[in-house]
């Protein structure tokens, strides 16, 4: 059975979402990559970064969980 509980968190900083958010707004953070150098998220296994875009681009903090893309 599925697990359909909504990410709302780095999974390797533990931070939510809605706290990168919030830091990223007040600091003017716009990318992936300042919010990696900043605050570690997308920087160990990866898996939140399309979160991290999705959540720069839309201001959602809760989502449905993306599918993982196939090793190239």
């Amino acid at each position: 059975m599925a697990d359909n509980k909504p990410v709302k968190a780095c999974l390797c900083t533990s931070l939510p979402f809605s706290t990168i958010l919030a830091i990223a707004q007040e600091r003017g953070l716009t990318s992936v990559r300042q919010l990696t150098s900043m605050l570690g998220c997308g920087g160990s296994c990866g898996l939140c970064r399309p979160y991290l875009e999705r959540m720069l681009e839309t201001g959602e903090t809760e989502f449905a969980v993306m599918p993982q893309k196939p090793a190239s």
